[in-house]
């Protein structure tokens, strides 16, 4: 007769479902956060990574509109003197001593009215304020401070889109000589791609704007008006209606300006699920960034070449 053999209680024992609770909230405490954890690093690299690029494509858009601000007013002296000046009516006045003496810069603070006008009848867009600025800047080309293109078999200088700008101006020296007028305008706005673009339009495309790079949200720009028509001293940094309302015709108005402040928003490529957060605007304030978007504004400073003595490129 076989006996069952009986076990001291103490070998079944098992755990309790206290300690299975405990050992699972642990657990999941654990599991929180290494998720919490990796989710804000990865959101971290992730606006580090925008943050990076917005840079790296402010730098683009500054090489792009500065080649251009650079020169703006240049034009080669072709006397072998410094030009003599005379008060005319209390006003200084100088003799050309080269080719283009004109106004190299014309702003509006709305954008223009008709981009594709000729320089000196462009008018600005005073209705809708909400409208980004534009800017058309002017020069003598050559072959050397433009890129060179080719056009039916001849070597032309050209504007902001590489185009071969065949037409030419009467010379402020001698009204029988012609030279190539570079003539490029500037704006940012919302593109056929639905995203903010910067465009330029030149004279060597009828002014038929272009897009040149995604993502500039805004650009603002800032005039350094100097006292008279030939100091060279910033006095103050105005807006584009502040220099119109100087006294004086168009050109005498705009060749006061001698610096330009360039500020330009650039806007992240994809939305941040934590939200664009604030930015320090082109004013120095801080805003909400609209949309989820990340945004920076970046700064940069241009000397103009309409109070240069004798310039090369």
């Amino acid at each position: 007769m076989s006996h069952a053999r009986s076990y001291p209680r103490r070998h079944q024992h098992g755990r309790t479902l206290l300690e299975l609770m405990i050992a699972i909230t642990i657990g999941l405490v654990i599991l929180l956060a290494l998720g919490t954890v990796y989710l804000g690093t990865t959101r971290t690299s992730k606006q580090t990574t925008s943050v990076s690029r917005m840079s790296e494509d402010a730098a683009i858009a500054f090489s792009l509109m500065g080649s251009n601000l650079r020169m703006a007013g240049y034009s080669q002296p072709r006397a072998l003197v410094l030009p003599g000046g005379a008060l005319v009516g209390g006003i200084p006045k100088t003799a050309p001593d080269r080719n283009f003496t004109g106004a190299a810069v014309r702003g509006c603070d709305h954008g223009f009215v008709d981009a594709t006008a000729a320089f000196d009848s462009l008018a600005c867009q005073t209705a809708d304020t909400t409208l980004p600025a534009a800017i058309a800047l002017r020069f003598e080309g050559d072959l050397f401070n433009t890129v060179p293109i080719v056009k039916s078999g001849v070597t032309l200088p050209s504007d902001c889109l590489n185009q071969a700008v065949d037409t030419t101006s009467a010379s402020a020296l001698d009204p029988a000589l012609n030279y190539p007028l570079i003539d490029s305008r500037f704006t940012a706005k919302v593109g056929g791609s639905n995203t903010p673009e910067l465009f330029c339009g030149g004279n060597g495309g009828n002014f038929t704007p272009q897009p040149l790079m995604q993502f500039v949200d805004s650009v603002q720009l800032r005039y350094g008006v100097a006292s008279d028509g030939t100091s060279r001293d910033v006095t103050h940094y105005a807006t584009a209606a502040e220099v119109d309302a100087l006294p004086g015709t168009l050109d005498e108005r705009w060749a006061r300006v001698v610096n330009l402040r360039l500020c330009v928003v650039m806007r992240s490529q994809g939305v941040d699920q934590a939200g664009g957060g604030n930015y320090i605007d082109c004013d120095g304030t801080s805003v909400a960034s609209a949309g989820s978007y990340v945004r920076r504004a970046f700064t940069s400073f241009y000397t103009l070449r309409n109070r240069g003595g004798f310039l090369t490129p």
